[in-house]
């Protein structure tokens, strides 16, 4: 590596967390040395180099050791993300013209400006315009720009390039990202850039790669299966003297096979419970589970008994973890998990989940403790350490740009270590020694002025210096020139105004003199840095013996052995900036661990399982559940676990998706797109195999059994499933032969056609009565989800908004009533992508319970695919495949017509026959065919009532109105009376007949007689127990009580005052004496 190289190099990953160990050491990535010396990140050897020496993933054999394994999945890792990189790169060198046209696995901004810094010595604010391939740039429905994602900066077409990494995206959609980027200083010189952002996101590989160069021989968890792929697999070591478990009531030994109570009891068919079995008492348990096979089921039953057994006994203390890909996933294994336990922690900021949000655990707690202080020190030295880094880099690069004669503090090490730690005093002293054999001018020796010319001394020096004031140069050709420079401007001012004899431009026109022969001097020997031999300058005793050359030759060895120096000095501090790091990390992670360290379950991505290693050794998880293990990429399972893991349970089913990789060729050449899952299942490792399915009809089953699944059988309760609604039949495929679109924004596929064919079929089938939650529409394409998404969101068709869109890969693991798949793919070209692979089809075709109905060319897809030739030949033989889907009405079983595209849906959806229903009054419902409120609860009847009251009246209004018999008729009431009124109203009429009568009180009231005789005069009766016979003014019939009447009286002190009657004067104080 050449020094230039190496100073770009080093400079560009300086801030990198994993950073290369030894940079002399590495020559090239694809050597098989020791993989932990090869650095995380693309480095410029990966893009020169051309692919490294890659070995493929044995898949049917065991590795020899953990060496061989790990050394052989790391390279294969690095090289999924680091291709991808490669390969467009040099498509672009080969031909910028490229950069303005599509581009698959790399997003091309131009012009992108520098906004400003803020509050980092790293991040930089980057403003970008919307790609000419997308104006209609949607950042919501695309994933460019995550946080952690790697960007490649370039100001020279991508001849070279600088990189960041994205921290920033509040502002996204104004145009602005905030990105952490390599060399800050040189890239914000920069007055335009270009940016290109992979594919590929970059963040789970950063992690996975830092584990595998963590593990060894002594802490690779489950090495004899994983690694030697033995047979024989034992029970967890946590069983010793636990194993006496209670299962739904029943207590037995779980390892004594004779104990265990049958499939029956415990509600199971056969391969569910030898499943079940298999997980609690083997520590390395497989479980192939088919669709709609109740893997999750199991699952969750396996955790329900060890919490009861194992964490509700306090036999175990350290948590199950368990492992997902994919946040949702994650949600709805640990939704599951909750209504077990609320014990449980949710790791990461990725879930949807409105119940799981409320357990997603902070530092909050732990920043009280005293590992806070520890953590916030660790933190500092890493900065410390950077800093002290970035010093010694920037050290380099000044010395490397060689523009003169470096100050002599700088080499001073380097002269003691050499011995020649007595041959000079100072830089003037070494500068002396340099230019030797330069003349006097006019009996002023060069040196001399330099120490005594004040302007060069002062006004100079500063250029000497770098960018943290430190001095590296004593003197550079740049100080020299614009020195040289101010003399000849004040030649030519005085020049004027002095003669030719004048002393002062005499001096003026010696120090020009003597400082242009110093640069010659300098000039002509910078041009020897590249050249020489330290061979012989050993055992010199004397410095003056030395010829000019020579002695120049000598100065730039000891630069070059500073240089190197510097690099050793570099990679000290790089050691010890890991171990700051890992400090930090290790004190984080306990400020992690507080909180968690007593909860029965834990839930982690695999991505954030690797980035919280530290957390998982002090968490000491025993078991470890890994959901859909057989979709994620096994080193991504391996980064996953810990030495203390006793207990592997991995879940998933390897005939559905496979793990993604980045590079097509790395996942199938190299086979890092087999699982870890269906790695062990060729290698023959046990493993237990669900086979009856409890989701689909078994018409939609016999899509994938027995072709993908030969023993798959249909449970009873499958068999009954009614039929689709409004549809002639539950399982259909309409052909067609519209082509797709190139979707640019998101390097997918579109079917427009396709598209508004299945919105329109959902929209037809919320007609039939069946509600939103019960359709999903599926593609095959990402890009088609967004385009039926938007298209559900917008007019006619907002009402469907709350229907599931997904593509198949989100999908997997789901299921619903009715699916509606759109194949997306129709061209010339005969070209079907990855509808191809088997497992996403398998996964595409096994979401449905009820009714399955696909959108799709299946000529095309049929010859270009054996399993979409059965597909075809089976839908053929059922006559469920066609260019038309033919409507019926449900309520007539009468055709209503066949539809081939969106537009036919607005002729044939309504039944043009009377509904004829009989209705609670007996007359038939005489509208058309309705298929909503078949209880006619709504309805209303038009016909003429003719019904009869009580009375025999005869009704004479509308069926549909209340009769409430109007005929006026008498009636005798129970007063005697006679009263009149309606029909309907004479068992409540009133008498209303005036009537006088005489009270127990003496008074005599008129009222209707309906109403209560009270009698509310004035009683005027005498108040009781008054002395002065004052007469009651309160209505007659209440209690008159005492007499209230006010009298004058003349109280003992003479004055005159009021009281009531009933008071006693003696009791009162006189107002006037208060």
């Amino acid at each position: 590596m050449t020094k230039k190289k190496k100073e770009d190099y080093t400079l560009k990953y300086k801030w990198l967390e994993n950073d290369l160990s030894n940079s002399s050491m590495v020559t090239s990535v694809s050597c098989f040395d020791d993989y932990r010396r090869i650095p995380l990140y693309p480095t410029l050897e990966d893009i020169t180099n051309g692919p490294p020496v890659l070995y493929a993933n044995y898949i049917d054999r065991p590795y020899k050791n953990c060496d061989e394994y790990l050394n052989n999945f790391f390279r294969l890792m690095r090289e999924d993300f680091v291709s991808v990189i490669r390969d467009t790169l040099k498509t672009i060198n080969a031909n910028k013209s490229v950069l303005e046209r599509e581009m698959d696995r790399l997003w091309y901004y131009s012009n992108v400006k520098i906004e400003k810094k803020r509050n980092s010595s790293v991040t930089m604010y980057l403003q970008f315009d919307t790609p000419n391939k997308a104006k209609n740039f949607n950042y919501e429905d695309s994933k460019r720009f995550k946080n952690g994602a790697l960007l490649l900066l370039s100001k020279d077409s991508f001849i070279t390039f600088s990189l960041g990494i994205v921290t920033d995206t509040f502002r996204l959609n104004k145009g602005i990202v905030g990105v952490d980027v390599v060399d800050f200083e040189e890239v914000n010189k920069w007055s335009s850039i270009a940016l290109l952002e992979p594919d590929v996101f970059y963040e789970p590989y950063r992690y996975v790669l830092g584990v595998f160069q963590d593990l060894c021989e002594t802490n690779f968890p489950m090495k004899n299966y994983i690694i030697h792929g033995i047979k024989e697999i034992s029970y967890p070591s946590y069983l010793t003297g636990n194993s006496v478990y209670t299962i739904n009531g029943i207590t037995f030994d779980i390892l004594q096979n004779d104990q265990w109570p049958s499939a029956e009891i415990l509600n199971m068919d056969i391969n569910q419970y030898e499943a079940f079995k298999g997980a609690l008492t083997k520590e390395f348990t497989m479980i192939q589970g088919p669709p709609g096979t109740g893997k999750t089921y199991i699952g969750l039953e396996i955790v329900k008994v060890i919490i009861e057994n194992m964490y509700d006994t306090n036999k175990l203390n350290h948590p199950i973890m368990v492992v997902c890909m994919t946040n949702h996933a994650l949600d709805q294994f640990l939704e599951g998990i909750w209504k077990i336990t609320r014990n449980i922690s949710r790791f990461g900021r990725g879930t949807k989940s409105d119940i799981l949000v409320n357990y997603i655990p902070t530092m909050s707690v732990a920043r009280k403790d005293e590992c806070a202080n520890i953590y916030v020190d660790a933190r500092r030295d890493v900065k410390a350490s950077i800093q002290n880094e970035n010093q010694h880099l920037l050290n380099i690069k000044e010395v490397d740009r060689n523009e003169g004669v470096v100050d002599l503090s700088l080499l001073i090490q380097v002269l003691d270590e050499n011995g020649f730690n007595t041959w000079f005093q100072d830089s003037y002293d070494l500068l002396a020694w340099l230019l030797h054999g330069i003349s006097s001018v006019n009996g002023m020796n060069p040196i001399d002025f330099l120490k005594k010319d004040k302007l060069f001394a002062t006004q100079f020096s500063k250029l000497n210096k770098n960018k943290t004031n430190k001095k590296v140069y004593c003197i550079t050709l740049k100080s020299i020139k614009l020195y040289c420079t101010q003399i000849q401007c004040q030649l030519n001012d005085t020049s004027r105004n002095l003669k030719d004899d004048d002393p002062k431009k005499k001096d003026l026109e010696n120090s020009l003199k003597i400082m242009r022969t110093i640069e010659d001097h300098i000039a002509k020997h910078l041009k020897l840095y590249k050249s020489g031999s330290s061979e012989k300058f050993k055992n010199l005793n004397n410095r003056d013996l030395l010829e000019k050359r020579d002695r120049w030759l000598l100065y730039y060895n000891w630069i070059r052995l500073y240089i190197t120096k510097e690099y050793n000095n570099i990679e000290n501090i790089k050691s010890t900036t890991r171990q700051c790091r890992r400090d930090m990390n290790k004190f984080k992670s306990i400020g992690y661990l507080k909180p968690v360290q007593n909860k029965y379950v834990i839930g982690m991505t695999t991505t954030a399982a690797a980035k919280n290693r530290y957390l998982l050794k002090n968490l000491k998880c025993p078991i470890v559940i890994i959901e859909e293990a057989a979709e994620v990429l096994e080193p991504h399972i391996v980064a996953s676990l810990s030495e203390y893991c006793e207990h592997l349970i991995l879940i998933g089913d390897h005939k559905q998706l496979r793990p993604q990789t980045a590079n097509h060729i790395i996942g199938k050449k190299y086979r890092l797109e087999i699982s870890l899952f269906e790695r062990m299942v060729n290698n023959k490792i046990p493993s237990y195999v669900l086979a009856e399915q409890h989701r689909m009809r078994p018409e939609i089953a016999g899509l994938v059994a027995p072709v993908i699944y030969p023993h798959l059988r249909n449970h009873a309760s499958v068999m009954e499933r009614p039929n689709v609604k409004g549809v002639g039949m539950n399982v259909f495929c309409m052909t067609h032969n519209v082509h797709e679109e190139k979707n640019y924004e998101l390097s997918s596929f579109v079917n427009s056609a396709e598209a508004k064919f299945l919105v329109a079929l959902a929209n037809y089938l919320l007609k039939q009565g069946y509600y939103p939650e019960d359709i999903t529409i599926m593609a095959m394409y990402n890009a088609q989800v967004v385009y039926i998404s938007n298209l559900i969101k917008s007019p006619p068709f907002e009402h469907l908004a709350d229907i599931r869109v997904s593509s198949v890969d989100g999908y997997q693991g789901e299921e619903n009533e009715i699916v509606l798949l759109s194949l997306v793919r129709s061209n010339n070209n005969y070209s079907i992508g990855f509808l191809k692979t088997n497992n996403r089809v398998c996964v595409a075709l096994s979401r449905a319970r009820l009714g399955f109905y696909i959108a799709g060319d299946l000529k095309l897809l049929a010859r270009a695919s054996k399993l979409w030739s059965s597909v075809k030949k089976y839908l053929s033989n059922m006559n469920a495949l066609g260019p038309t889907l033919l409507l019926k009405c449900q309520i007539h079983n009468k055709c209503l017509g066949s539809v081939s595209n969106h537009l036919d849906f607005q002729r044939f959806t309504v039944c043009q026959l009377k509904c004829n229903a009989k209705l609670s009054c007996g007359h038939l419902c005489e509208k058309l065919c309705h298929v909503e409120d078949r209880d006619h609860l709504m309805v209303k009847c038009s016909n003429v009532c003719n019904r009869k009251c009580l009375r025999d009246h005869k009704c004479h209004k509308m069926c549909y109105e209340d009769c409430s018999c109007q005929v006026l008729i008498s009636q005798i009431s129970d007063c005697g009376h006679i009263v009149q009124g309606k029909c309907c109203d004479i068992e409540n009429m009133k008498c209303n007949m005036k009537v006088k009568k005489t009270l127990s009180c003496g008074h005599t009231l008129e009222k209707n007689c309906f109403e209560q005789f009270n009698c509310n005069q004035i009683c005027k009766k005498p108040n009781l127990n008054c002395l002065f016979r004052h007469l009651c003014k309160k209505p007659c019939g209440v209690n008159c009580g005492s007499c209230t009447h006010l009298i004058p009286i003349i109280m003992k002190c003479g004055h005159i005052s009021e009281f009531s009657c009933s008071q006693e004067p003696d009791t009162v104080e006189c107002l006037e004496c208060k």
